[in-house]
């Protein structure tokens, strides 16, 4: 997160200066925290499977899990794996990448 302040001034441009900010909210570990496993894929063409061992992880743990190529019947040259970050506060939800890896 950063904090942007903009000052405008009448005759004079205006002044604009960006400033990180971090943000903890420390909480307890979920009692349960059961493995994901779900199932993308194209009909009739790619179905994929992804394993990971839990829902719920910390800042300095590690993702571990699986990916299965179930049907492939197409070529494919190049893929890409992004784990997204989604975030509540307030009123909206904010989304962001957080890793991302090709192969």
């Amino acid at each position: 997160y950063f904090v942007r302040v903009e000052v405008q001034r009448q005759w004079l441009p205006p002044i604009s200066q960006e400033h990180e900010v971090l943000v903890q909210i420390p909480g307890v570990e979920p009692s349960i925290n059961e493995p994901i496993k779900m199932e993308v894929g194209i009909e009739d063409c790619l179905h994929i499977e992804f394993e990971y061992e839990k829902r719920c992880y910390h800042l300095h743990d590690v993702i571990c899990g699986k990916i299965n190529f179930l049907l492939v019947r197409i070529k494919i040259k190049h893929m890409e794996l992004a784990v997204i970050r989604r975030e509540t506060s307030g009123e909206g939800v904010a989304l962001s990448a957080a890793m991302s890896s090709a192969g």
